[in-house]
C-alpha cells in the first residue's frame, strides 16, 4: 500500500500516524496542510490503492522550493525527529471500496509497527443535538486499545468525548451523562464523517491503537475550522510552538479571487 520515494529508506516503526478522513468541509485535509506546512515535513512516499481516485496537482506547500513540484492523491509526510508520519488524503474513495481500504490501511499501520493511529474527521454541524451546541465544536473518541488516554483527554485537557447516540432523531446524551468511554456500533452517530466510523469499529480487531478527533462544521470557508482542529490536536501532541500555524500560499487559490468591480 505504501510506496516510498527512492531516497526514503527509514522505517516507520514507533511512529505516530495521522490520517485525515475525507469528510464535510474537508476540515481534516486543511488541518493536515497546516501541520505539514508548519513543521516543514518531507515527503516519504504515497499510498497506492485501487480505491483511491487519481489526482495530480502542484506546489501545495511553501517549503518545497522546486517550482512545479507534483503532488498525488494520497501522500505520506514524515518527521524523524518527532517520529511522526502524516498522511494527506485529497480524494474520496471510489464506490464500494470503503471496507477494503479500511482493512488495508489498518493492516499497513499494524505491519509497520506504528505506535498509534490518529484519525481526523469532521461531522455535519446541522445534525447536532442541543447538548452539542454548547462549548467547543470538537470531540474525541478512543478505541479499546487507547482507553488509557481517555482520562488524560477528559480530565487533563478538559476535552469532551463524543456523546453516544443511536439515530438522527434521538437526542445525544448531555455532557454530564456521556460516560461511555468506547462507543459501540449502535451508539456511534457520525454523519458526513467519511470512513471514520468504520475505522473506529475495526481498529481494535487489527490491534491498532486509535484516537479519533472530530470537528462539527458545515460546508463553506472552513479555514477557521481547520485551524481549530489543528490547535486541538496540538494541545495533546505539542507539535508547534507559540509562533502559530503557517497557512500554505496555495490556500490563496481555494476560493478564487475577489469579485470584479464591474459586476455590481
Amino acid at each position: 500500500m505504501f510506496v516510498p520515494r527512492r531516497d526514503y529508506t527509514a522505517s516507520l516503526e514507533g511512529y505516530r500516524i495521522i490520517f485525515p478522513c475525507v469528510s464535510v468541509g474537508n476540515v481534516p485535509q486543511l488541518a493536515v496542510d497546516l501541520i505539514i506546512n508548519t513543521l516543514r515535513l518531507s515527503c516519504a512516499g504515497y499510498l497506492r490503492h485501487p480505491g483511491l481516485l487519481p489526482l495530480v496537482g502542484n506546489d501545495a506547500f511553501d517549503h518545497l522550493k522546486s517550482p512545479g513540484h507534483l503532488h498525488l492523491s494520497t501522500e505520506v509526510y514524515c518527521s524523524h525527529e518527532l517520529k511522526l508520519a502524516v498522511v494527506q488524503m485529497r480524494v474520496p474513495l471510489a464506490k464500494g471500496y470503503q471496507k477494503v481500504f479500511v482493512e488495508d490501511l489498518l493492516t499497513w499501520v499494524r505491519d509497520v509497527k506504528a505506535s498509534d493511529l490518529v484519525v481526523l474527521t469532521s461531522s455535519d454541524a446541522v445534525e447536532r443535538r442541543d447538548s452539542q451546541l454548547l462549548g467547543r465544536p470538537l470531540r474525541f473518541m478512543v478505541n479499546q486499545l487507547s482507553l488509557p488516554l481517555y482520562e488524560h483527554f477528559a480530565n487533563d485537557l478538559k476535552w469532551s468525548s463524543l456523546e453516544p447516540r443511536t439515530s438522527a432523531v434521538e437526542p445525544a446524551a448531555s455532557l454530564g451523562e456521556a460516560q461511555v468511554k468506547v462507543l459501540r456500533d449502535e451508539e456511534l452517530f457520525l454523519p458526513s464523517a467519511g470512513i471514520a466510523r468504520r475505522l473506529h469499529l475495526s481498529s481494535s480487531q487489527w490491534n491498532v491503537k486509535m484516537v479519533t478527533l472530530i470537528a462539527f462544521c458545515s460546508q463553506g470557508d472552513n479555514i477557521a475550522d481547520s485551524i481549530g482542529m489543528a490547535s486541538y490536536l496540538n494541545e495533546w501532541l505539542h507539535l508547534q510552538g507559540p509562533q502559530g500555524w503557517a497557512c500554505p500560499k496555495s490556500w490563496g487559490l481555494m476560493y478564487g479571487g475577489p469579485s470584479p468591480d464591474n459586476l455590481f
